[in-house]
């Protein structure tokens, strides 16, 4: 399956000498993960996880190693990086479950940053496709939002399955059978193939791997799956629990967990190469 990366650098190739795409305005391409950490990546010294794609784009590219999150939780995060504002400006400040569970589908949905000048309205307006494929989270999930016009999405930010996982495509929710991380990729490399002759924007945004929740129970199922089935992974921490130790405690140093989270790692890793 060709991953963006590919798809991006074939179509760059085939345009670049078109007049239709200006110089100022380049093609641009957001991916975004969900749950994850740095160490978890090879380039950021992981010798387990298997990420070459991604620490291909490292290698030519910038790597932050003094980053700081001002709330490393999902929709503030993206909340920050569409708006350039941190929570306290945006007022979004929590997971939009937890926080706000009425603004993702349904009568009272409504955007969380709907207010607030953001990425893709700029681009937009300077005559931009902008288009998201993947995770959402930020509000009214079920209508293209800021400026977007192609749009799939989820309905909700928990992600409880990547198999048979409901999805939002033409402001309607159905059951979708492709494993998620590889339909956010297909549908991204779609968007790119028809808009590769205007200036486009892409978010592409997985929900994998999603090192999270009572999914981390389940042995994972995608083509990385058999490779990590046998291995210890021991750059994972072991942690000492707590006798009194209530959250998470199911799977905190769980070798199915711990075998999950990098077999999805990979899979996001494929869909970016």
């Amino acid at each position: 399956m060709p991953g963006i990366a590919q798809q991006f650098a074939l179509f760059a190739l085939l345009t670049v000498t078109s007049a239709t795409i200006a110089a100022d305005r380049p093609n641009v391409v957001f991916i975004l993960t969900d749950n994850q950490g740095a160490w978890t990546l090879g380039c950021y010294g992981n010798p387990d996880i298997r990420t070459p794609h991604i620490d291909q784009l490292a290698a030519e590219g910038i790597r932050f190693t003094r980053a700081l999150s001002s709330n490393p939780v999902c929709s503030p995060t993206r909340a920050t990086y569409l708006t350039g504002l941190i929570p306290s400006q945006h007022g979004v400040h929590s997971f939009l479950g937890g926080e706000k569970p009425s603004a993702q589908v349904g009568p009272e949905a409504y955007c969380t940053i709907r207010e607030f000048v953001s990425l893709p309205k700029i681009l937009a307006a300077q005559g931009y496709v902008c288009g998201l494929s993947g995770k959402w989270h930020l509000g009214d999930n079920l209508h293209p939002q800021l400026g977007f016009t192609s749009w799939i999405t989820m309905p909700h930010g928990a992600t409880s399955e990547f198999y048979g996982a409901d999805v939002i495509e033409n402001a309607e929710i159905r059951k979708e059978p492709t494993y998620l991380t590889d339909l956010w990729t297909q549908r991204g490399v779609k968007f790119i193939e028809e808009n590769h002759e205007k200036p486009f924007f892409l978010f592409l945004a997985y929900n994998g791997p999603y090192n999270l929740g009572r999914l981390l129970l389940n042995p994972a199922r995608n083509r990385h799956a058999e490779y990590y089935a046998g291995l210890d992974l021991w750059s994972f921490p072991r942690d000492t629990m707590h006798p009194w130790q209530f959250n998470n405690k199911e799977y905190l140093n769980n070798p199915v967990s711990i075998r999950r989270v990098a077999a999805e790692t990979s899979a996001v890793d494929d869909g970016v190469g």
